[in-house]
């Protein structure tokens, strides 16, 4: 038995009764541990290194595909033995959801990280992330048909754009933006010689519709079908309420902060996610109100900073698709029509948002200013949803007289 994975293992789990996890739970973890021990002395492997988790890893990938075990025990082995590496390499572990990309081979790891300290001389923070998480979805193919960077080729990209294309249901542009930047960085390296420039060229525009929002009458049938007497009640009703009355992106929300509440001034101040660009909001007092509640009533005890937090342990903040559980929740409940891709998700609360200060009178600068968007061409798509405007733009027919007798 290995004395210091099995140190490594009882650190793990007691972090996990710490927390609070259920006995179940921490049989499930306990189990994962066995298995990342016995593997070690399978090996022959007296200390667990980042060496050695590598090589568990590909085991258990390997043991994947041979239908030994799914996915979901893989990847919950990995999250064991990263937490199992942690607690070796600092004496401690921090319990958090992790949800662990596919792994990327050493050579390409390294690439991929000395592209994105390139990247950060030339784009903001959210296009480097957009940028890197398109790139490391290439390279994990790469790394998955056994192709290395240097013999990369026209028809491999096209082979990769043809495999991605399932899960870019509004377009490639971003995707070959992405690999053009990439294969320029390859080529300036001396590491690739690929052109990939004329293959990319002529990639079909991003397609671009007017995705509905809520009408006012859906709106306060969702708002009214959240029951708050639950603490998962108060959370999701006070998540709504701030996209509501901000237009917050959801992404916004669930990594607000307790410190960037000014209770006194009645305001929100975040530096948005998506830009990394600063942004001052009024708190209505009907968010403010179900904010208050929530954080009174229903949010558990927690050191997190974040306002909302998880309703299980471990407390820490919301991960994973908060908006699209909410919505799926509660849509039913409020009797508003719902299907898949018909536009009403989370985001269309931001939609509603936009689309009613358009309705108001406000002008594109100002809905432009609340929603966070750089420039107002972002807040034209608003106009499209503003129906009872576009009515009063619309030019009367009556003085076009037809020219044929069956129009008349």
């Amino acid at each position: 038995m290995n004395d210091e994975a099995s140190e490594d293992a009882e650190g793990v789990l007691a972090e996990a009764m710490r927390i609070g996890l259920a006995t179940g739970s921490i049989r499930y973890y306990r189990s994962c541990c066995r298995t990342v021990t016995r593997f070690l002395d399978s090996r022959g492997i007296d200390r667990l290194t980042e060496q050695a988790v590598e090589e568990f890893l590909t085991a258990m990938v390997d043991r994947m595909r041979r239908g030994e075990i799914h996915a979901a025990l893989r990847s919950n082995l990995e999250k064991t033995a990263l937490m199992m590496l942690e607690f070796q390499q600092t004496g401690a572990v921090v319990w958090k959801r992790r949800r662990p990309a596919p792994r990327l081979s050493a050579p390409t790891t390294k690439v991929l990280s000395a592209f994105g300290e390139h990247l950060q001389k030339e784009l903001a923070p959210g296009s480097v992330r957009l940028v890197i998480g398109e790139v490391h979805g290439f390279m994990s193919y790469l790394d998955r048909v056994d192709r290395p960077l240097e013999s990369v080729s026209v028809e491999d990209v096209r082979a990769f754009l043809v495999d991605a294309r399932s899960h870019h249901a509004s377009g490639m542009g971003n995707t070959a933006w992405a690999i053009k930047r990439f294969v320029r960085f390859l080529n300036h390296q001396g590491m690739a010689e690929l052109k990939a420039d004329a293959l990319l060229a002529r990639v079909g525009p991003r397609r671009t519709r007017a995705l509905p929002c809520f009408t006012p009458e859906e709106a306060d049938r969702l708002v009214g079908a959240i029951e708050t007497a639950s603490p998962r009640g108060k959370r999701d009703y006070a998540i709504v309420r701030l996209a509501l009355s901000t237009g917050l992106r959801c992404c916004d929300i669930v990594s607000l902060r307790l410190d960037e509440i000014d209770w006194r001034r009645d305001e929100i101040r975040l530096v948005q996610n998506k830009t990394s660009a600063p942004l001052t909001l009024p708190l209505s007092a009907e968010a403010g109100n179900a904010i208050a509640d929530w954080l009174l009533q229903g949010r558990p005890e927690s050191d997190a900073p974040e306002v909302f937090v998880r309703l299980y342990a471990p407390f820490t903040k919301l991960t994973g698709p908060t908006g699209a559980l909410i919505m799926g929740r509660w849509l039913a409940e409020a009797g508003v029509s719902h299907r898949a891709h018909d536009g009403k998700t989370f985001h269309a609360l931001r939609r509603t948002t936009g689309t009613r200060l358009i309705e108001s009178g406000a002008e594109l600068a100002l809905t432009a200013q609340v929603l966070g968007h750089a420039t107002v061409e972002s807040s034209r798509r608003y106009i499209a949803l503003a129906d009872d405007s576009l009515r009063e733009c619309a030019l009367p027919l009556d003085t076009f007289a037809p020219t044929k007798e069956g129009q008349r």
